[in-house]
Protein backbone atom coordinates (compact mmCIF):
# COMPACT_ATOMS: atom_id res chain seq x y z
CA UNK A 1 0.00 0.00 0.00
CA UNK A 2 2.81 2.28 0.70
CA UNK A 3 4.50 1.44 -2.41
CA UNK A 4 1.68 2.21 -3.97
CA UNK A 5 1.08 5.71 -2.67
CA UNK A 6 4.71 6.90 -2.74
CA UNK A 7 4.89 5.72 -6.53
CA UNK A 8 1.60 7.18 -7.68
CA UNK A 9 2.60 10.42 -6.38
CA UNK A 10 6.16 10.20 -7.36
CA UNK A 11 5.06 9.94 -10.81
CA UNK A 12 2.86 12.85 -10.07
CA UNK A 13 5.46 15.03 -8.84
CA UNK A 14 7.64 14.24 -11.80
CA UNK A 15 5.30 14.54 -14.46
CA UNK A 16 4.04 18.00 -12.54
CA UNK A 17 7.61 19.77 -13.04
CA UNK A 18 8.46 18.40 -16.94
CA UNK A 19 4.18 19.49 -17.98
CA UNK A 20 5.00 22.83 -16.78
CA UNK A 21 8.22 23.50 -18.35
CA UNK A 22 6.22 21.90 -21.89
CA UNK A 23 3.16 24.60 -20.96
CA UNK A 24 5.87 27.38 -20.78
CA UNK A 25 7.36 25.99 -24.37
CA UNK A 26 3.97 25.65 -25.71
CA UNK A 27 2.96 28.99 -25.66
CA UNK A 28 6.41 30.51 -26.68
CA UNK A 29 7.15 28.69 -29.84
CA UNK A 30 3.82 29.86 -32.16
CA UNK A 31 4.61 33.66 -30.25
CA UNK A 32 8.81 33.01 -31.85
CA UNK A 33 7.76 31.53 -34.87
CA UNK A 34 5.07 34.58 -35.69
CA UNK A 35 7.45 37.05 -34.64
CA UNK A 36 10.25 36.26 -36.86
CA UNK A 37 7.77 34.77 -39.72
CA UNK A 38 4.59 36.04 -39.64
CA UNK A 39 3.35 33.04 -41.95
CA UNK A 40 0.75 30.56 -41.50
CA UNK A 41 2.05 28.14 -43.73
CA UNK A 42 5.29 27.68 -41.67
CA UNK A 43 3.35 27.51 -38.78
CA UNK A 44 1.40 25.02 -40.35
CA UNK A 45 4.95 22.99 -41.79
CA UNK A 46 6.26 23.30 -37.69
CA UNK A 47 3.19 21.28 -36.21
CA UNK A 48 3.06 18.94 -38.99
CA UNK A 49 7.10 18.07 -38.46
CA UNK A 50 6.53 18.07 -35.05
CA UNK A 51 3.54 14.99 -35.33
CA UNK A 52 5.22 13.09 -37.57
CA UNK A 53 7.29 11.21 -35.19
CA UNK A 54 4.14 9.82 -32.99
CA UNK A 55 3.13 8.68 -36.97
CA UNK A 56 6.15 7.34 -37.60
CA UNK A 57 7.83 6.09 -34.53
CA UNK A 58 4.49 5.95 -32.31
CA UNK A 59 3.94 1.73 -33.21
CA UNK A 60 7.80 0.93 -32.89
CA UNK A 61 7.46 2.58 -29.38
CA UNK A 62 4.53 0.40 -27.94
CA UNK A 63 6.95 -2.63 -28.88
CA UNK A 64 9.98 -1.09 -26.64
CA UNK A 65 6.96 0.02 -23.91
CA UNK A 66 6.27 -4.01 -23.87
CA UNK A 67 9.39 -5.26 -24.47
CA UNK A 68 11.44 -2.88 -22.04
CA UNK A 69 11.51 -1.60 -18.36
CA UNK A 70 9.14 0.99 -18.60
CA UNK A 71 10.47 2.79 -15.77
CA UNK A 72 13.62 2.97 -17.82
CA UNK A 73 11.77 4.29 -20.84
CA UNK A 74 10.31 6.96 -18.38
CA UNK A 75 13.63 8.16 -17.13
CA UNK A 76 15.61 8.08 -20.43
CA UNK A 77 13.23 10.23 -22.56
CA UNK A 78 13.01 13.20 -19.92
CA UNK A 79 16.56 13.18 -19.57
CA UNK A 80 17.32 12.75 -22.88
CA UNK A 81 14.31 15.80 -23.77
CA UNK A 82 15.97 17.86 -20.88
CA UNK A 83 19.37 18.00 -22.93
CA UNK A 84 17.92 18.23 -26.26
CA UNK A 85 16.19 21.62 -25.03
CA UNK A 86 18.89 22.45 -22.71
CA UNK A 87 20.59 22.57 -26.45
CA UNK A 88 18.18 24.92 -27.52
CA UNK A 89 18.99 27.09 -25.06
CA UNK A 90 22.50 27.14 -25.44
CA UNK A 91 21.90 28.37 -29.32
CA UNK A 92 19.26 30.98 -28.31
CA UNK A 93 21.68 32.81 -25.80
CA UNK A 94 24.25 32.43 -28.88
CA UNK A 95 21.89 33.73 -31.35
CA UNK A 96 21.79 30.42 -33.40
CA UNK A 97 18.85 28.92 -33.64
CA UNK A 98 17.02 29.52 -36.53
CA UNK A 99 13.85 27.98 -38.03
CA UNK A 100 15.25 25.56 -39.67
CA UNK A 101 17.25 24.37 -36.67
CA UNK A 102 14.54 24.88 -34.03
CA UNK A 103 12.10 22.44 -36.69
CA UNK A 104 15.44 19.75 -36.35
CA UNK A 105 15.24 19.71 -32.48
CA UNK A 106 11.32 19.65 -32.26
CA UNK A 107 11.26 16.20 -34.55
CA UNK A 108 13.81 14.85 -31.82
CA UNK A 109 11.70 16.00 -28.77
CA UNK A 110 8.27 14.70 -30.61
CA UNK A 111 10.32 11.01 -31.08
CA UNK A 112 11.28 11.19 -27.41
CA UNK A 113 8.23 12.19 -26.87
CA UNK A 114 6.03 9.12 -28.68
CA UNK A 115 8.85 6.77 -27.04
CA UNK A 116 7.83 8.11 -23.38
CA UNK A 117 3.71 8.30 -23.96
CA UNK A 118 3.12 5.42 -24.60
CA UNK A 119 5.63 3.48 -21.43
CA UNK A 120 3.75 5.63 -19.43
CA UNK A 121 0.67 4.97 -20.09
CA UNK A 122 0.93 1.68 -19.90
CA UNK A 123 2.70 1.83 -16.34
CA UNK A 124 0.37 3.74 -14.29
CA UNK A 125 -2.38 0.44 -14.60
CA UNK A 126 0.59 -1.77 -13.46
CA UNK A 127 1.15 0.59 -10.08
CA UNK A 128 -2.69 1.61 -9.25
CA UNK A 129 -4.31 -1.47 -8.89
CA UNK A 130 -7.76 -1.43 -11.01
CA UNK A 131 -10.36 -0.28 -8.44
CA UNK A 132 -8.83 2.73 -7.88
CA UNK A 133 -7.84 3.88 -11.69
CA UNK A 134 -10.45 5.99 -12.45
CA UNK A 135 -9.97 7.79 -9.16
CA UNK A 136 -6.23 7.96 -9.70
CA UNK A 137 -6.95 8.86 -13.17
CA UNK A 138 -8.86 11.86 -12.11
CA UNK A 139 -5.97 12.55 -10.16
CA UNK A 140 -3.22 12.68 -12.58
CA UNK A 141 -5.36 14.28 -14.98
CA UNK A 142 -6.16 17.16 -12.40
CA UNK A 143 -2.89 17.32 -11.65
CA UNK A 144 -1.52 17.75 -15.70
CA UNK A 145 -4.20 20.58 -16.30
CA UNK A 146 -2.98 22.50 -13.38
CA UNK A 147 0.17 22.40 -14.90
CA UNK A 148 -1.27 23.39 -18.14
CA UNK A 149 -3.15 26.45 -16.37
CA UNK A 150 0.56 27.80 -14.66
CA UNK A 151 2.69 26.73 -17.47
CA UNK A 152 1.26 28.97 -20.58
CA UNK A 153 0.37 31.88 -18.17
CA UNK A 154 4.38 31.80 -17.56
CA UNK A 155 5.61 30.59 -21.45
CA UNK A 156 3.63 33.83 -22.19
CA UNK A 157 4.86 36.28 -19.52
CA UNK A 158 8.72 34.75 -19.94
CA UNK A 159 8.52 34.76 -23.68
CA UNK A 160 7.55 38.90 -23.10
CA UNK A 161 9.75 39.89 -21.20
CA UNK A 162 13.13 37.65 -20.85
CA UNK A 163 12.93 35.98 -24.37
CA UNK A 164 13.12 32.23 -26.29
CA UNK A 165 16.20 31.32 -23.96
CA UNK A 166 14.48 31.23 -20.82
CA UNK A 167 11.82 29.31 -22.15
CA UNK A 168 14.27 26.69 -23.48
CA UNK A 169 15.91 27.16 -20.34
CA UNK A 170 13.10 26.48 -18.02
CA UNK A 171 11.71 23.80 -20.15
CA UNK A 172 15.04 21.70 -20.23
CA UNK A 173 15.81 22.00 -16.46
CA UNK A 174 12.10 20.98 -15.55
CA UNK A 175 12.91 17.70 -17.93
CA UNK A 176 15.91 16.82 -15.75
CA UNK A 177 14.43 17.39 -12.73
CA UNK A 178 11.20 14.77 -14.02
CA UNK A 179 14.13 12.39 -14.66
CA UNK A 180 15.57 12.86 -11.54
CA UNK A 181 12.66 12.31 -9.65
CA UNK A 182 11.09 9.21 -11.49
CA UNK A 183 14.31 7.45 -10.36
CA UNK A 184 12.66 6.96 -7.16
CA UNK A 185 10.01 5.00 -8.42
CA UNK A 186 10.01 1.14 -7.21
CA UNK A 187 8.80 -0.95 -10.36
CA UNK A 188 9.16 -4.34 -11.32
CA UNK A 189 8.71 -5.34 -15.04
CA UNK A 190 5.20 -7.18 -15.36
CA UNK A 191 5.93 -7.96 -19.09
CA UNK A 192 8.15 -10.39 -20.88
CA UNK A 193 11.66 -9.86 -21.55
CA UNK A 194 12.51 -10.67 -25.22
CA UNK A 195 15.15 -9.72 -28.02
CA UNK A 196 14.04 -7.61 -30.75
CA UNK A 197 14.89 -8.16 -34.77
CA UNK A 198 13.05 -6.67 -37.05
CA UNK A 199 10.48 -9.89 -37.74
CA UNK A 200 9.77 -9.23 -34.13
CA UNK A 201 9.04 -6.21 -34.12
CA UNK A 202 6.55 -5.76 -37.14
CA UNK A 203 4.74 -9.08 -35.12
CA UNK A 204 4.35 -7.33 -31.98
CA UNK A 205 3.39 -4.07 -34.11
CA UNK A 206 0.52 -6.29 -35.81
CA UNK A 207 -0.37 -8.49 -32.69
CA UNK A 208 -1.14 -4.69 -30.94
CA UNK A 209 -3.46 -4.05 -33.93
CA UNK A 210 -5.31 -7.45 -33.73
CA UNK A 211 -5.67 -6.76 -30.32
CA UNK A 212 -7.01 -3.51 -30.04
CA UNK A 213 -9.28 -4.56 -33.33
CA UNK A 214 -10.84 -7.71 -30.97
CA UNK A 215 -12.39 -5.01 -28.49
CA UNK A 216 -15.85 -4.41 -29.75
CA UNK A 217 -16.66 -0.72 -31.20
CA UNK A 218 -13.14 0.63 -30.71
CA UNK A 219 -12.16 1.06 -34.34
CA UNK A 220 -15.48 2.97 -35.11
CA UNK A 221 -14.68 5.59 -31.87
CA UNK A 222 -11.01 5.60 -33.05
CA UNK A 223 -11.97 6.50 -36.80
CA UNK A 224 -14.23 9.30 -35.07
CA UNK A 225 -11.50 10.45 -33.07
CA UNK A 226 -9.16 10.72 -35.92
CA UNK A 227 -11.68 12.11 -38.03
CA UNK A 228 -12.27 14.81 -35.09
CA UNK A 229 -8.57 15.53 -34.08
CA UNK A 230 -7.83 16.22 -38.18
CA UNK A 231 -10.76 19.48 -37.80
CA UNK A 232 -9.90 20.50 -34.25
CA UNK A 233 -5.80 20.06 -33.06
CA UNK A 234 -4.64 22.67 -36.51
CA UNK A 235 -7.46 24.93 -35.43
CA UNK A 236 -5.74 25.48 -31.83
CA UNK A 237 -2.30 25.09 -32.70
CA UNK A 238 -2.25 26.48 -35.84
CA UNK A 239 -5.13 28.96 -36.39
CA UNK A 240 -5.74 30.10 -33.10
CA UNK A 241 -2.08 31.41 -32.38
CA UNK A 242 -2.73 33.52 -35.74
CA UNK A 243 -6.19 34.50 -34.75
CA UNK A 244 -5.23 35.97 -31.59
CA UNK A 245 -1.89 37.87 -32.68
CA UNK A 246 -2.15 38.58 -35.99
CA UNK A 247 -6.48 39.25 -36.73
CA UNK A 248 -7.35 40.35 -32.80
CA UNK A 249 -4.04 41.53 -31.50
CA UNK A 250 -4.13 40.20 -28.28
CA UNK A 251 -0.69 40.58 -26.70
CA UNK A 252 1.53 37.65 -25.61
CA UNK A 253 0.38 37.84 -22.15
CA UNK A 254 -3.02 37.36 -23.12
CA UNK A 255 -2.40 34.28 -25.61
CA UNK A 256 -0.67 32.58 -22.64
CA UNK A 257 -3.35 33.14 -20.55
CA UNK A 258 -5.84 32.00 -23.18
CA UNK A 259 -3.87 29.09 -23.41
CA UNK A 260 -4.76 28.25 -19.80
CA UNK A 261 -8.43 28.42 -19.87
CA UNK A 262 -9.09 25.48 -21.84
CA UNK A 263 -7.15 23.39 -19.02
CA UNK A 264 -9.38 25.26 -16.11
CA UNK A 265 -12.13 23.95 -17.69
CA UNK A 266 -10.18 20.26 -17.58
CA UNK A 267 -9.28 20.62 -14.10
CA UNK A 268 -12.90 21.72 -12.96
CA UNK A 269 -13.91 18.80 -14.92
CA UNK A 270 -11.81 16.37 -13.62
CA UNK A 271 -12.86 17.92 -9.82
CA UNK A 272 -16.48 17.60 -10.93
CA UNK A 273 -15.75 13.73 -12.16
CA UNK A 274 -13.97 12.52 -9.24
CA UNK A 275 -15.65 14.04 -6.75
CA UNK A 276 -19.56 13.41 -7.54
CA UNK A 277 -19.46 11.47 -11.14
CA UNK A 278 -16.82 8.85 -10.82
CA UNK A 279 -19.83 6.41 -10.42
CA UNK A 280 -21.03 6.95 -13.59
CA UNK A 281 -21.33 5.28 -16.78
CA UNK A 282 -18.79 6.02 -19.27
CA UNK A 283 -20.86 6.07 -22.26
CA UNK A 284 -23.51 8.86 -20.56
CA UNK A 285 -20.22 11.04 -19.49
CA UNK A 286 -18.73 10.54 -23.03
CA UNK A 287 -22.09 11.03 -25.04
CA UNK A 288 -22.98 14.81 -22.78
CA UNK A 289 -19.12 15.52 -23.34
CA UNK A 290 -18.85 15.43 -26.64
CA UNK A 291 -21.83 17.10 -27.83
CA UNK A 292 -21.58 20.08 -25.25
CA UNK A 293 -18.08 20.45 -26.71
CA UNK A 294 -19.72 20.50 -30.17
CA UNK A 295 -22.24 23.10 -29.70
CA UNK A 296 -20.01 25.39 -27.42
CA UNK A 297 -17.16 25.10 -30.53
CA UNK A 298 -20.12 26.87 -32.85
CA UNK A 299 -20.54 29.15 -30.52
CA UNK A 300 -16.78 30.16 -30.70
CA UNK A 301 -17.23 30.08 -33.99
CA UNK A 302 -19.92 32.75 -34.07
CA UNK A 303 -18.03 35.12 -32.13
CA UNK A 304 -14.90 35.13 -34.23
CA UNK A 305 -16.76 36.73 -37.58
CA UNK A 306 -15.32 40.04 -37.67
CA UNK A 307 -19.09 41.95 -36.80
CA UNK A 308 -18.91 40.42 -33.29
CA UNK A 309 -14.89 40.94 -33.26
CA UNK A 310 -15.45 44.42 -33.14
CA UNK A 311 -18.38 44.55 -31.18
CA UNK A 312 -17.41 42.78 -27.89
CA UNK A 313 -14.01 45.13 -28.37
CA UNK A 314 -11.42 43.13 -30.37
CA UNK A 315 -8.16 43.04 -28.40
CA UNK A 316 -10.15 43.84 -25.22
CA UNK A 317 -10.44 42.09 -22.16
CA UNK A 318 -14.32 41.59 -22.56
CA UNK A 319 -13.65 39.37 -25.38
CA UNK A 320 -10.72 37.92 -23.79
CA UNK A 321 -13.11 36.77 -21.43
CA UNK A 322 -15.63 35.64 -23.69
CA UNK A 323 -13.76 33.48 -25.38
CA UNK A 324 -12.12 32.31 -21.73
CA UNK A 325 -15.14 31.29 -20.70
CA UNK A 326 -15.69 29.53 -23.49
CA UNK A 327 -12.85 27.74 -23.66
CA UNK A 328 -13.07 26.75 -20.14
CA UNK A 329 -16.76 25.52 -20.73
CA UNK A 330 -15.30 23.48 -23.63
CA UNK A 331 -12.53 21.96 -20.92
CA UNK A 332 -14.48 20.67 -18.66
CA UNK A 333 -16.83 18.56 -21.08
CA UNK A 334 -13.81 17.46 -22.22
CA UNK A 335 -12.78 15.97 -19.30
CA UNK A 336 -16.10 14.03 -19.28
CA UNK A 337 -14.76 12.32 -22.03
CA UNK A 338 -11.13 11.47 -22.33
CA UNK A 339 -10.78 10.61 -18.79
CA UNK A 340 -13.00 7.27 -18.94
CA UNK A 341 -11.96 6.59 -22.20
CA UNK A 342 -8.54 6.62 -20.62
CA UNK A 343 -10.12 4.44 -17.52
CA UNK A 344 -11.10 2.18 -20.29
CA UNK A 345 -8.23 1.28 -21.92
CA UNK A 346 -6.51 0.17 -18.83
CA UNK A 347 -8.96 -1.74 -17.45
CA UNK A 348 -9.50 -3.52 -20.53
CA UNK A 349 -6.12 -4.41 -22.41
CA UNK A 350 -3.94 -6.92 -20.78
CA UNK A 351 -0.23 -5.86 -19.48
CA UNK A 352 1.35 -7.91 -22.15
CA UNK A 353 -0.49 -5.51 -24.77
CA UNK A 354 -0.70 -2.37 -23.14
CA UNK A 355 2.24 -0.35 -24.43
CA UNK A 356 1.33 -1.66 -27.98
CA UNK A 357 -2.46 -0.91 -27.89
CA UNK A 358 -1.50 2.49 -26.21
CA UNK A 359 0.59 3.36 -29.03
CA UNK A 360 -1.39 2.29 -32.23
CA UNK A 361 -4.36 4.29 -30.51
CA UNK A 362 -2.16 7.27 -30.37
CA UNK A 363 -0.97 6.48 -33.60
CA UNK A 364 -4.59 6.04 -35.16
CA UNK A 365 -6.23 9.29 -33.18
CA UNK A 366 -3.34 11.46 -34.59
CA UNK A 367 -3.11 9.84 -38.25
CA UNK A 368 -3.82 12.29 -40.20
CA UNK A 369 -3.72 15.65 -37.76
CA UNK A 370 -0.61 16.54 -38.71
CA UNK A 371 -1.94 17.05 -42.45
CA UNK A 372 -4.90 19.09 -41.07
CA UNK A 373 -2.56 21.34 -39.38
CA UNK A 374 -0.65 21.80 -42.61
CA UNK A 375 -3.66 22.08 -44.58
CA UNK A 376 -4.64 24.66 -41.94
CA UNK A 377 -1.47 26.70 -41.79
CA UNK A 378 -1.72 27.07 -46.07
CA UNK A 379 -5.38 28.23 -45.44
CA UNK A 380 -4.76 31.11 -43.56
CA UNK A 381 -2.24 32.50 -45.86
CA UNK A 382 -5.71 32.37 -48.20
CA UNK A 383 -8.40 32.74 -46.46
CA UNK A 384 -9.72 34.16 -43.56
CA UNK A 385 -9.36 32.97 -40.26
CA UNK A 386 -13.19 32.74 -38.90
CA UNK A 387 -13.73 30.78 -42.27
CA UNK A 388 -11.48 28.13 -41.13
CA UNK A 389 -13.14 27.63 -37.75
CA UNK A 390 -16.59 27.85 -39.41
CA UNK A 391 -14.92 24.45 -41.12
CA UNK A 392 -13.91 23.29 -38.30
CA UNK A 393 -16.88 23.36 -36.35
CA UNK A 394 -19.60 22.71 -38.78
CA UNK A 395 -17.91 19.48 -39.83
CA UNK A 396 -16.88 18.41 -36.75
CA UNK A 397 -20.88 18.64 -35.73
CA UNK A 398 -21.69 16.42 -38.81
CA UNK A 399 -19.39 14.06 -37.63
CA UNK A 400 -20.68 14.24 -34.24
CA UNK A 401 -24.18 13.55 -34.30
CA UNK A 402 -23.67 10.79 -37.39
CA UNK A 403 -21.31 8.55 -34.71
CA UNK A 404 -23.32 9.20 -31.98
CA UNK A 405 -25.95 7.58 -34.32
CA UNK A 406 -23.96 4.54 -35.46
CA UNK A 407 -22.81 3.67 -31.58
CA UNK A 408 -19.46 4.86 -31.47
CA UNK A 409 -19.77 4.37 -27.43
CA UNK A 410 -20.04 0.51 -27.40
CA UNK A 411 -16.34 0.34 -27.01
CA UNK A 412 -17.01 2.08 -23.69
CA UNK A 413 -19.35 -0.02 -22.04
CA UNK A 414 -18.58 -2.11 -19.26
CA UNK A 415 -19.48 -5.90 -19.26
CA UNK A 416 -22.68 -5.49 -17.33
CA UNK A 417 -23.86 -2.69 -20.05
CA UNK A 418 -23.03 -5.07 -22.73
CA UNK A 419 -24.83 -8.09 -20.54
CA UNK A 420 -28.15 -5.77 -20.48
CA UNK A 421 -27.77 -4.31 -24.25
CA UNK A 422 -28.13 -8.15 -25.25
CA UNK A 423 -30.93 -9.46 -23.43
Amino acid sequence: MEHEKRNFWLLVFGRMVSLIGSGIQQVAIPLYILDLTGSGTIMGTFVLLTNLPRIVFGPFAGVLGDRFNRKRIMVYMDLARGAVILIMALLARMGSLEIVGLMIMQVLISTFDITFDPATGAMIADIIPSEKLNRANSILQGVNSACYIVGPALGGILYAIIGIEAVFLANGISFILSGITEMFIVYKQTTERKKISVKSTFTDIKDGFVYLASIPGLIMLLTFAMLSNFLYSGIFSVVLPFFTREVVGFSAQQYGYLETTWVIGILIGNIILGAFLAKKKATSLFKTGIMAEAFLFMIFTAIVFPQLTAFFGGNSWTYFFIIAILFISMGIFNALVNTPMLTMFQKKVESTYRSRVFSVISVLAQLITPIGAFLYGLGLDRFETHHLILFAGGANLIITVAFLFIGMTKALEDKEELQTATK
